[in-house]
């Protein structure tokens, strides 16, 4: 990827690089993928939660922005810049 810090090691599994991978994102990397692909290998359903978590954090920002008129958010834990 372009722009990458060398403090990065894609050889390495990061979290929420695998969270990425598992919801159908693209900021991951070979060492993501094959984390990911070994829990599902003991876990077939492990997508499930993560898809299901940015999916409840979907309507969660709709309901706060229409709803209640929200304009700003504190994401504090992104995960990815």
């Amino acid at each position: 990827m372009p722009g990458l810090s060398a403090e990065i090691d894609t050889s390495r599994p990061h979290p929420a690089r695998v969270y990425d991978y598992l919801i159908g994102g693209e900021s991951n990397f070979a060492a993501d993928r094959e984390t990911a692909a070994k829990v599902l290998l003991k876990s077939p359903d492990a997508r499930i939660a993560p898809r299901e978590n940015r999916a409840f954090l979907g309507r969660a920002v709709r309901f706060l922005t229409g709803d209640v008129g929200l304009r700003q958010f504190l994401d504090i834990g992104a995960g990815l810049p």
